[in-house]
This record gives C-alpha cells, sequence and structure tokens, in this order.
C-alpha cells in the first residue's frame, strides 16, 4: 500500500507531528515607496502544538509555459484533534511578501523561485505558523484525481453555470451539478465572475469541501485504497508513514463538516501597484493573529 508515491527528497522545514504584471480589477493606487509596507518584525517563533497538523496544498499552474511555473493555488489544510476539525486556508497569489533570499514579490513567486520548499519557507516566515509537510499537484493530476473518485458536487450561481457551460460544451444549470475533472477545474480557475481572485479561491475551496464530502462516509480501506491510486498523480515531503498517519486521524476524528477561511482576511489588506504588478499587501500582525485564532493555537 502506497508504493506509488512521488517523492520529494527534501524534508519539511517544521517537526510532522504524528513577478510578471497581471491585470486586475482590484489593483489599487501605484506605490513607488513600496517598502513602507514591508513588515519588520524579526520575531521568528513559530506556531506549533502535537495535536494540530498543517498540510499546503499547492495547485501549479502549468498552462503559461515556463519551465518553473508559479503556483496557481495555495491552501493550508489544517487536522486540529484539538477541536475535532479540519479546516482549509485559502494563500491569495497576489500577496506582496517576503521571499527568502530574493526580492519582495508575489507569494506564488516563491513556488517559481524555489518549488515547494521555498513556498514554505516564505509562509512560514511570512505567517509564523508551522507547515509539517505539502502535496502539490498540477492541471492535469487535477482532473484526473476529480473523475476518478466519479466528479464532484458543485453549486453553481446563474453566472457560473453559463460559463461553464459556454467552456465545455455541457448543459449547466444554477444549483447543484456534478463536474468532471476538466470542468471542476475550469470551474476552480474561474477568476472573471464575481469578485475577482477572492471569490476564486472560495471556489478552490469548495471543490476540496465536495471531494471530502464524497469520502467522509467511506472505510478505511476504501480510502487507502483511493489513495493508492490518487497518490501517483501528486508530489509530496510526506512519508507514506505521514500519509497513512494522516488519513488514520481524519478518520478517528469523524469530522462532519469542512470550516473555510482566507488570508489576506478582510480588512488586514491593502491593494496596490508594485513594479507594474497589481498586488496586495498584507498587514503581517493582523494577519498572523487571525490566521493564529483561526488554526487554533
Amino acid at each position: 500500500m502506497l508504493k506509488k508515491v512521488n517523492h520529494q527528497e527534501k524534508p519539511p522545514i517544521t517537526n510532522f507531528y504524528l513577478g510578471e504584471n497581471v491585470t486586475s480589477r482590484h489593483s489599487g493606487p501605484r506605490v513607488d515607496n513600496y517598502d513602507m509596507f514591508i513588515d519588520e518584525d524579526k520575531d521568528t517563533d513559530i506556531l506549533t502544538h502535537k495535536d494540530i497538523i498543517n498540510i499546503l496544498l499547492i495547485g501549479k499552474d502549468i498552462s503559461t509555459g515556463e519551465e518553473n511555473s508559479r503556483s496557481d493555488s495555495m491552501i493550508i489544510a489544517t487536522v486540529n484533534k484539538k477541536s475535532n476539525s479540519i479546516k482549509l486556508t485559502s494563500l491569495m497569489r497576489d500577496m506582496y511578501v517576503k521571499i527568502p533570499n530574493y526580492a519582495d514579490n508575489r507569494i506564488n513567486a516563491s513556488y517559481a523561485f524555489g518549488g515547494m520548499d521555498l513556498l514554505t519557507e516564505t509562509v512560514v516566515e511570512n505567517f509564523h505558523v508551522g507547515i509539517d509537510g505539502c502535496i502539490e499537484v498540477d492541471f492535469a493530476g487535477f482532473e484526473k484525481i476529480i473523475d476518478k473518485i466519479g466528479g464532484v458536487d458543485i453549486d453553481l450561481n446563474r453566472d457560473e453555470a453559463y460559463y461553464l457551460s459556454k467552456q465545455s460544451g455541457l448543459n449547466l444549470k444554477s444549483g447543484k451539478n456534478t463536474l468532471t475533472g476538466e470542468t471542476a477545474l475550469e470551474y476552480a480557475r474561474i477568476r472573471y465572475i464575481g469578485y475577482d481572485d477572492y471569490e476564486r479561491t472560495e471556489r478552490q475551496r469548495k471543490v476540496l469541501v465536495s471531494v471530502f464530502n464524497k469520502l467522509k462516509n467511506s472505510n478505511i480501506s476504501i480510502l487507502l485504497n483511493i489513495a493508492d491510486d490518487i497518490l501517483p498523480l501528486v508530489t509530496t515531503n510526506l512519508t507514506s508513514t505521514q500519509i497513512l498517519g494522516l488519513v488514520t486521524n481524519i478518520m478517528l476524528m469523524d469530522v462532519s463538516d469542512i470550516e473555510t477561511y482566507r488570508i489576506p482576511a478582510d480588512g488586514a489588506f491593502t491593494p496596490a501597484t508594485i513594479r507594474d504588478m497589481a498586488v496586495l499587501i498584507p498587514d503581517l500582525p493582523k494577519n498572523r493573529e487571525l490566521l493564529k485564532k483561526y488554526i487554533g493555537y
């Protein structure tokens, strides 16, 4: 079991306890003295707890043709055995942050510069929460995973249904629809319907919640068989033992619903344009505190 995992050799940063110019409708004013926004807090105490596991889920953007692509989506999946909860926190890709050993940039640029390791280091340095491991998947792998579990059930609004019908040639309606891997990917990447990238990250979380809801009543044997089919499609720095432990912990917790969140939180960032990049400058102290509280430290 779990012999087909694509392992990245470099271990996670913490102990495991078990840019280009992209236009935006919310780019904000041009900022010349952008150093004024950079947080200089040197406190590097990283929040960890033996009953809290944070896994960074990374969707790789391979549609750009770049050899080293940026991360299209970044979500911290938290398994909290203290509160018996599972939570998903999206990290918006246009956040302007410090990247260790590189110039300040959008957070998703760190993945292009140094893969999951540098992205993890960037998240830890800016938000002071421990990341216990990473799981990354590209667009093709995402589609195959969704198809392997029989699609996902998503409630579409009228505009989403119209857009996806036009893109796919399907006859989708507002309300609940079962999306195939290809259509689920289109749904997760919609950016210019609704409130820009803010709703886009919400759609990504909805897909993950739907996957969880579809599998949550499966027994451990079925879950492990599904994992054995899915894991060859992803890359991770978790060991097979850690993956088995994570699946077992989730089963034993018997969680009925997943909570979701977004960083930067509302009222805790400033839209701006820096070096011709439309970015979101997070209020790091405020977002750290909100993330700490949400995760449950």
